[in-house]
């Protein structure tokens, strides 16, 4: 399957992340899974033809989630997103001190993992969610309206 927008994007030239996924005047947010980037050093490590993976999305589901519990302020930013990529951010201190429910920071904090094999799959998330979010009510009425769709 080919995708429109590059899966691996160097990180020694933005030229193309600003092509395909920001502005570069303006990098409010990134949410462009860590994985997906390499640096000049990594490129023989890192195959040209790789694919897109779930847990990619579940990366970028994270931030999302992250950016409306914390009322708007996005999670990371190109140079905090290169940052955390590298181990030298961690977001987990913030993280609990905007969002008051602790389950969901680690729910959070799971789904932006930095190795994307610890990250937890999309139906591990709605277990969790249903089982330590929501009101056990949600699943039922949620399952029911997409159901009508």
């Amino acid at each position: 399957m080919h995708t429109y927008k590059p899966v691996l994007i160097a990180d020694d030239n933005l030229k193309e992340y600003n092509q395909f996924f920001g502005d570069l005047d303006n990098n409010i947010r990134c949410y462009i899974a860590p994985e997906r980037w390499y640096s000049p050093i990594e490129k023989g490590e890192k195959s040209l033809d790789s694919e897109l993976k779930p847990a990619m999305d579940i990366f970028s589901a994270g931030c999302v989630i992250a950016e409306i519990l914390m009322n708007g302020l996005p999670l990371f930013d190109l140079a905090r997103l290169q940052q955390y990529r590298r181990g030298f951010f961690d977001p987990t201190d913030e993280l609990k001190k905007r969002i008051g429910d602790q389950k969901m920071v680690s729910l959070i904090l799971s789904m932006i993992n930095r190795e994307p094999k610890n990250r937890p799959s999309i139906s591990d998330c709605i277990s969790d969610w249903n089982k330590n979010v929501f009101p056990s009510s949600f699943s039922k009425v949620l399952f029911q309206i997409g159901a009508s769709f």
